[in-house]
């Protein structure tokens, strides 16, 4: 069994040690949709030996890559391939199997559910907006798409976001999906002293950019949102880049200007607790309660499985998102674990909308200048999320610590003394 095992990881990681950049095919012909049904039938069969040898390992790694590399449609193909109906009497181990292969296919985890293929090139996303003539959306978050612990926004997004149908179907038919990670994400563990131990992603906040062609980012959604107010700013991208294919280049800049000019007007003027042309992120409160009022106000009833009832934060809680204010509920998913608080999706895309992307539209309002694909992250990340990343601690540091000098008089900085949480009392015992 240990032995199986071991070759079923081998299967696994292959690939990854094969996968280097390559042109990667986007459409949908005849010759293409051919080819790929055929590999897809021909990486369903070699998963399904089960104890392959060593040449049938390297088999598999070599058209999981090759299905990698003729993008979509080599995606779909494998997702036929791998159908209920057609994988008859596969056992547990065969089945993860397959859907191992699908993520590495697909570029993400839990790819079977999504559905959706992820370039990790942004030239090569680039130039399949230019030939398909479709923006890009680039994901930029803490850790990997295709990793199991990546930031808790990312995760969300493949548990509730990426495998809402209507939104599967807008991102696949309208735009070229791209990810890219700013930098890894902060793990947490947690030792019970019986043996047992608890790891997860302590923090952490992803964006979604909006890119064109030739690589300008006209828009951003920084955070966490629900599906429906996803979908609503997905339908508004393609119009807007609708528009900056049909107009020149300095028409469309005037535009862009005033496109974010309207809309943050038009926030400020649907709440009174939209963020302030002079006002900073650092000012807001998240955990403010008029939050939760606003947002149940304005926002239409949903019927995605994301709306929930916010129960009332504890001590610790907010004793935490005071250390790093932006580090709402979904980003917080440890501490929101241990306190058994339920999930405020729109709360946070309340204020995601409402707190954050207004200042986003201030920016490009100010200067028509922006919209520079890193220097944009970086100043999402330093002045909406409050969590600059060059900075060692991502913003939960309180201030300069100490700096010590080592017997080679080489500066190391100490481990920031941060305010301990107080954990329930049958947890603390």
């Amino acid at each position: 069994m240990l032995s199986r095992i071991c070759l079923w990881s081998t299967i696994i990681l292959l690939p990854l040690y094969l996968e280097a950049p390559s042109a990667i095919v986007c459409g949908n012909n005849e010759l293409h949709t051919g080819q790929a049904d055929n590999l897809a039938t021909k990486l369903s069969h070699l998963t399904a030996v089960p104890n392959p040898n060593q040449e049938q390992l390297w088999e598999i790694a070599q058209v999981a890559k090759q299905l990698r590399d003729l993008g979509p449609t080599g995606l779909a193909a494998t997702l036929r391939a791998f159908e209920p109906d057609s994988q008859g009497s596969a056992d547990i181990l065969q089945q993860r199997l397959f859907e191992k292969q699908i993520d590495f296919i697909a570029g993400q985890k839990q790819a079977s559910a999504c559905q959706l293929y992820w370039y990790k090139s942004l030239a090569v996303a680039k130039s399949k907006s230019i030939e398909f003539k479709r923006p890009i959306i680039s994901l930029r978050l803490l850790g990997h798409l295709d990793e199991d612990l990546s930031c808790a926004n990312s995760r969300f997004f493949r548990r509730i976001l990426y495998t809402d149908p209507y939104i599967a179907k807008l991102l696949q038919q309208h735009f070229i999906l791209h990810w890219q990670s700013v930098r890894d994400v902060p793990i947490v563990t947690i030792d019970f002293g019986d043996g047992r131990k608890l790891r997860q992603p302590m923090l952490g906040n992803s964006v979604h950019l909006a890119v064109t062609g030739e690589g300008r980012v006209i828009d951003a959604l920084p955070g966490l949102v629900t599906p429906t107010d996803f979908g609503r700013w997905a339908k508004s991208i393609i119009e807007l880049h609708k528009t900056c294919l049909s107009l020149p280049a300095t028409d469309f800049q005037q535009h862009l200007q005033l496109w974010h000019q309207n809309r943050a007007k038009q926030r400020r003027e649907q709440s009174e607790l939209t963020i302030r042309f002079d006002q900073e992120v650092s000012d807001l409160n998240p955990i403010d309660p008029r939050w939760k009022t606003a947002a149940e106000q304005i926002k239409p009833t949903t019927t995605h499985p994301t709306a929930n009832q916010i129960k009332k934060n504890s001590p610790s809680a907010t004793a935490a998102m005071r250390t790093a204010p932006l580090k709402m509920a979904a980003e917080l998913h440890l501490f929101r674990m241990v306190e058994s608080l339920a999930p405020q999706t729109e709360v946070d895309s309340f204020f995601n909308l409402y707190g954050l992307q207004p200042k986003l539209d201030d920016w490009y309002a100010r200067n028509l200048a922006t919209g520079d694909y890193d220097k944009l992250t970086n100043r999402i990340y330093e002045e909406l999320f409050l969590m600059p990343l060059n900075d060692p601690w991502l913003g939960l540091s309180l201030g300069d610590r100490s700096i010590a000098l080592d017997i080679k008089e080489q500066r190391r900085i100490e481990t920031p003394d941060l305010p301990a949480l107080r954990l329930p009392e049958a947890l603390a015992q």
